[in-house]
């Protein structure tokens, strides 16, 4: 999905400067797609992206982090993994873009988002939590910005609002750039204001 598109829609944008990789969270609604597996999406769905933009001839190598969620849980769509889907079973289960999933800042033309798979150091995914280590040798995407993790939240109208957490750090040429966001996902109501650009939030 583009930066554009994201910030369309989005509710909090946030943002984290530390040498020459910055970090940015967007979390907005869930956009409209019709998939078989899920008749009534994108209701009660909340998506959460995870940036770097790099810069100064940096590199991007690694990331870990930590999120957690109260109050609902996180999405895993039945036919995805941990890694980006393939843009072939996008086109058959278009909400299999907005699996949780993470990955590489180096472009894979296969898969949707269009970004490779990343090795994992370590990986935990539950209901509320989800901890990983994952990286990639360089050369990788060099300067830019790129989508590093994505976490979708189900969250059912009687448990709003839910408060996203995430922590960590990333790895270049510079090491240990750190990071912490959290977001509070509204209520439904709130979100047609959200699309009119009304109620945004941008932090540094």
């Amino acid at each position: 999905m583009s930066k554009v598109l994201a910030m369309a829609a989005a509710f909090a944008l946030c943002s984290s400067v530390y040498a020459d990789i910055e970090t940015f969270m967007d979390c907005y609604y869930q956009p409209t797609c019709s998939d078989p597996t899920f008749p009534d999406w994108p209701w009660n769905y909340y998506v959460v992206d995870l940036y770097v933009g790099v810069s100064n001839d940096d590199e991007w190598t690694s990331s870990s982090a930590t999120a957690t969620i109260d109050g609902a849980e996180f999405f895993e769509h039945p036919i995805g993994d941990d890694t980006p889907p393939l843009a072939a079973l996008v086109a058959i289960y278009p909400a299999l873009e907005y699996d949780s999933f993470y990955c590489t800042t180096e472009a894979d033309a296969g898969n949707q988002p269009p970004y490779k798979d990343p090795s994992f150091a370590e990986i935990t995914n539950e209901d509320q939590y989800r901890q990983a280590t994952w990286f990639d040798t360089p050369p990788n995407g060099g300067e830019g910005t790129f989508l590093i993790a994505r976490y979708t939240i189900h969250a059912l109208p009687e448990e709003l609002p839910v408060t996203f957490h995430v922590w960590g750090a990333h790895t270049g040429w510079y090491p240990g750039c750190p990071f912490e966001f959290t977001c509070v996902i509204p209520e439904p109501a709130t979100l047609p204001l959200l699309g009119l650009g009304l109620g945004l939030i941008r932090r540094r």
